[in-house]
């Protein structure tokens, strides 16, 4: 199982969902699924929300051994 960790990120960002939204050309509904992880960027897109937001592409998620 993957942790998606990118709304955390935003919540502690200088920019609100709403920036982060015209800054990627993107819906609201969009960047809540990459949030919650129900979707994900692609790898251009995820690559430029590490450097907009300064944290490493290991930072937005995590792998969940399943028990």
């Amino acid at each position: 199982m993957v942790i998606c960790f990118i709304g955390a990120y935003i919540k502690q960002s200088k920019y609100n969902r709403m920036e982060i939204c015209k800054i990627f050309g993107v819906s609201q509904n969009t960047l809540s699924n990459w949030c919650n992880g129900h979707t994900y960027p692609s790898i251009p897109q995820l690559l430029k929300l590490a450097k907009l937001l300064d944290v490493s592409l290991n930072d937005f998620y995590k792998l969940k051994e399943d028990d």
